[in-house]
């Protein structure tokens, strides 16, 4: 009896985008859903300043690398697959994050990322749809490199110079620890060794911050302190590795590699999500 071909066919693993669509916004190294075709960044080389964008493929397979030559490859823009056109940009050369590092691909875990030196560094995303105390959930894959001390260091806050009044929130490393912050007031903190990739979750079904839930690497993380009346009332000028915090800038220390914002709570979509994303980047 003849063997159906469709059964010799390799199956092909959905994208996250694929499986929960809807993201406010949508940031990644790795193609986010079967459909998403177009580049995932756009660099700017050091030997010449000339500017190319590439697809996760040509960022992974050594296109990329080899577009760079010896020199350095700087991201000036992380593109928003969501759909929306949220694309994060770097305001200037000097705050531009490296993604390849004398002809190497920078990588975390043998797979390509985005390094913010905590100096300068940063996105810009203007709006992200956010006002007030609605839900939203984000997932990131980040590597902090060091913990900075004092105020923190956002790899998701409000841009350079904006009011700390108007954040969303800011999920920091500071002090030894990892923390989400709303108004100023870190709510969650994680003293364990956070210096490696993680996969972190934070999920808020809407009204006051004390219902706001933190999970890394698929574990939860206690509630640290008392609750925060609102969140955001200003939905303007976030970044992508940098905030503002009691009035000083600050900027995030480390590797990215994922960054995915949705204006729902989907807690109960959360495991499927995070098993994609640990799928994707091996967390």
């Amino acid at each position: 009896m003849p063997m159906n071909n469709r059964l010799l066919r390799p199956l092909q693993t959905p994208g996250l985008l694929d499986l929960v669509p809807g993201a406010a916004a949508a940031y990644s190294l790795r193609s986010l859903s079967r459909s998403y075709a177009d580049p995932v960044v756009t660099v700017r080389r050091s030997s010449d300043d000339d500017e190319g964008s590439f697809t996760a493929s040509e960022v992974a397979d050594g296109t990329l690398a080899a577009w760079c030559g010896a020199g350095d490859g700087f991201v000036k823009q992380w593109w928003d697959q969501s759909g929306n056109a949220r694309h994060a940009v770097a305001a200037a050369d000097a705050n531009e994050p490296q993604i390849v590092d004398s002809g190497v691909v920078v990588t975390e875990e043998g797979k390509p990322a985005i390094q913010f030196d905590g100096s300068d560094d940063y996105l810009s995303i203007g709006s992200l749809g956010l006002v007030g105390n609605i839900a939203r959930s984000v997932f990131a894959v980040v590597s902090p490199q060091s913990y900075p001390s004092g105020t923190g260091s956002p790899f998701l806050g409000r841009v350079v110079g904006s009011a700390l009044s108007g954040q969303l929130f800011d999920l920091c490393v500071e002090s030894g620890q990892f923390a989400v912050r709303v108004l100023g007031n870190a709510i969650f903190t994680d003293t364990a060794n956070n210096l490696q990739q993680r996969l972190w979750a934070v999920l808020f079904p809407g009204g006051n911050s004390d219902s706001i839930s933190v999970h890394k690497d698929g574990a939860p993380l206690a509630y640290s302190t008392g609750a925060v009346a609102t969140l955001a009332t200003v939905d303007s000028n976030f970044a992508i590795g940098a905030g503002t915090s009691l009035s000083l800038d600050v900027y995030f220390t480390g590797n990215m590699q994922e960054l995915i914002i949705y204006p729902s709570d989907l807690t109960e979509q959360r495991e499927l999500i995070e098993g994609n994303i640990a799928w994707g980047w091996s967390v």
